[in-house]
């Protein structure tokens, strides 16, 4: 019997026993289900960094010397505001009453200051109040006051409840509700396109159902992490957005080997066997390469970047542990029965005819493929050269969403919005008056207002209000003039110290934590999968270009995202215009992009390596290899541009940013890298694709057989276990 690997022995062992597979799978979930139905109680919603930054020693001041701003109080404001009534009128006053006694009703509030007339809590147009609310440290509390003044029966008036854990609430809702529609936009589009590719409703099902087990389990896990640490929210938005895709990619190819076995007139048990030690072998390179390429995001040391680890390493995983194990067990059990529902579409066993065309034509003239690719790719990347990194503020959010529209009362009404500054000054004893002097020198700056020193023994806080938004250039260059010109400067002599922090602040250092360690990502990330191609394919060339075409390719994914946010040229087709890309997106996407790349580099140089080793001819090899593989990898990458698509129409400037950039990423890897680069380099290389030195012949041999002889498989029993 020939050998049949590890992974076939994985594929044969699950169909053996298919019931006792899918039973051991269905205890997984019903544990993933109890605690995936928590997730939200055991996550935080709190990106933090894992390092000493001039904001978070700030913070770290704040919480531990003022009560008023202890960690153990939640601090949110009322605001009241019409456009047709001030206070003083009945109207409004009533409002203000209304709320206030709401706000005084929720468990877990704590204080409720009502406004005065001429007090710094009424506008000087008098449209509009603030109303100060403590609470315990519960979000529970936060969300009852919500709903509380969402409650209140006010004509003309309109209320918001504004503060860092009401924004955290409101975003989390709204992100909540877009991804739940992306979701389910993609899981559609998903469907309508696996039936067209597979030409069958029964096979079209088995990618979505693996697709929805792998979410679910990785949701129960990070619920169940959260339990034993911190683990922040973003893990679970990663999940849904990789897991569907991954789940779909990796079960996609096994299915259509799986049948086209099946088609070929092998049993049952042969065709899930050879599926095992071919395909799937496929999917668990892949998904290693995802698994480890994104073990880079633990070099940030921030609480986004460790949710992403999180999140796309454990998706990944049980993706692949799910088409390893669970997806042979169903096929076993369902048989020929997969090509059930039947539509006029290709079928398993069909060799693409269009996509031999389209292989003999790229290889006819690899130069002029190879030209038009690069062009592409070139003009498509150009605009990174003006890439800014810079969080989104309010102004960039849906114009229905409430913290926006309340942020633009505060502008309109008080000449700001709702973030703040804070200076934190340690040794300020004896420095009263350079204290004072530093106060006036930051209410004098433009890009502050409402300028107050406390004083709390030998620590001093100096408050303000920014007027600049986060995303706008000049709250960057004023904060940079603060930390480096006005504080030092104010301070100099006394030995006191200042440390800046605040909303600002912190967006700040968490930027220059990014860039400062973009270069350990990107290195890892290239070095990893350099070394796993090589081992994979034992060849220098295949593992060098494969590396070569996806730093390019990343390249134009950057490039389209800044034209499309940046330059707001995206704005024709509803996406958000931001003034800067987000600091995350170009670690998240390089990381994520060169994993999700591999599953198609894998799954084509597979298949040529299969007919190079069965026939060592290289232009035969690379187009019955894009022959078998082009329909289907354009299938899988049509289905995540689906699913990134559905986040990528969010309104969330972020959430947007992600969807669209991986999914550009995806969509030209499969079209220009795929149907034009690789085809070309590897007919313009020949022979020399598969170049090791002789010094390397050491590596481990990591052959992906061919499963073309129907004795490579051991004889099992050929009955097909019932349904039902």
């Amino acid at each position: 019997m020939q050998n049949i690997g590890f992974t076939g022995r994985i594929a044969r062992a699950s169909a053996r026993r298919p019931w006792l597979t899918i039973g051991t799978w269905a205890v997984v979930l019903a544990a993933a289900f109890f605690f995936a139905g928590t997730v939200n109680d055991h996550v935080t919603t709190e990106s933090t960094n894992y390092v000493t930054t001039d904001s978070g020693t700030a913070s770290t001041l704040d919480a531990d010397t003022r009560p008023a701003h202890s960690g153990d109080t939640f601090h949110e404001t009322i605001l009241v505001t019409s456009t047709t009534s001030r206070m003083g009128d009945p109207a409004f006053d009533d409002a203000v009453r209304q709320a206030v006694e709401a706000a005084r009703g929720v468990e877990g509030v704590t204080n409720v200051v009502a406004p005065t007339a001429g007090s710094p809590a009424v506008s000087d147009s008098g449209f509009a109040a603030l109303i100060a609310v403590e609470t315990v440290a519960d979000n529970d509390a936060v969300r009852g006051v919500l709903d509380a003044i969402n409650a209140v029966d006010a004509p003309d008036v309109s209320l918001y409840l504004t503060g860092s854990e009401a924004w955290e609430i409101q975003f989390g809702d709204l992100a909540d509700e877009q991804l739940a529609r992306g979701e389910s936009f993609g899981l559609l589009a998903a469907l309508v396109i696996l039936v067209i590719v597979f030409g069958a409703f029964a096979a079209a099902g088995l990618p979505l159902g693996v697709a929805l087990v792998s979410v679910l389990t990785t949701t129960g896990l990070i619920a169940a992490l959260g339990r034993i640490g911190e683990v922040y929210t973003g893990a679970i938005t990663i999940a849904a957005m990789l897991g569907l895709a991954l789940g779909i990619d990796y079960s996609l190819v096994s299915v259509q080997r799986f049948r086209e076995e099946l088609a070929s007139g092998r049993t049952v048990v042969d065709a899930v066997t050879v599926t095992g030690r071919t395909a799937n072998r496929a999917v668990l390179l892949s998904g290693a390469t995802v698994v480890i390429s994104l073990g880079a995001m633990f070099l940030i040391p921030n609480a986004t970047t460790y949710a992403t680890g999180i999140g796309a390493g454990l998706v990944a995983t049980v993706s692949v542990a799910a088409a390893l194990t669970l997806l042979p067990a169903v096929l076993r059990l369902l048989g020929h029965r997969v090509n059930k529902g039947r539509v006029p579409t290709a079928h398993p066993g069909e060799v693409s005819g269009a996509w031999t065309r389209i292989a003999q034509a790229v290889i006819a003239r690899p130069a002029a493929s190879a030209v038009a690719g690069l062009a592409i790719l070139l003009a498509l990347a150009a605009p990174v050269f003006s890439l800014r990194l810079a969080n989104a503020g309010p102004d960039a959010m849906p114009e229905d969403f409430a913290v926006r529209q309340a942020n633009e009362v505060l502008v309109r009404e008080f000449g700001y919005g709702q973030s703040s500054t804070v200076v934190a000054i340690t040794g300020a004893n004896g420095a009263g008056q350079e204290i004072r002097a530093l106060a006036d020198a930051i209410e004098a700056d433009d890009a502050w207002s409402g300028t107050t020193v406390d004083v709390r023994g030998d620590i001093a806080f100096v408050d303000t209000h920014d007027l600049y938004g986060s995303d706008d250039a000049r709250a960057t260059q004023a904060l940079e003039r603060l930390r480096e010109d006005i504080v030092p400067g104010a301070l100099a002599g006394t030995g006191a110290h200042g440390y800046v922090g605040g909303d600002q602040a912190v967006a700040y250092d968490e930027i220059h934590l990014f860039t400062g360690g973009m270069w350990k990502v990107f290195a890892s990330v290239l070095g990893v999968t350099f070394l796993v191609l090589l081992v994979t394919f034992r060849s220098v060339v295949v593992a060098a270009k494969a590396v070569t075409l996806n730093v390019l390719g990343v390249s134009a994914a950057f490039g389209a995202l800044v034209a499309a946010y940046q330059f707001g040229w995206g704005a024709a087709i509803g996406l958000p215009t931001v003034s800067g890309i987000s600091p995350y997106m170009p670690v998240f996407i390089f990381a994520l992009v060169f994993g999700l790349s591999m599953d198609y580099h894998v799954f084509l140089m597979s298949r040529i390596k299969e007919r190079f080793d069965a026939t060592g001819d290289n232009t035969r090899s690379i187009i019955e290899g894009l022959a078998r593989t082009g329909p289907l990898i354009t299938g899988a990458a049509i289905i995540m541009v689906a699913v990134f698509g559905g986040f990528a129409a969010s309104s969330i400037p972020e959430l947007s940013q992600w969807g669209f950039g991986l999914g550009f990423a995806v969509l030209i890897d499969a079209t220009v890298i795929r149907v034009l680069l690789v085809p070309s380099a590897m007919a313009w290389l020949g022979n020399a694709n598969w170049y090791l030195p002789s010094w390397l012949e050491w590596l481990p041999k990591m052959r992906i057989d061919a499963g073309d002889e129907p004795a490579a498989v051991a004889r099992e029993d050929e009955r097909e276990p019932a349904l039902a």
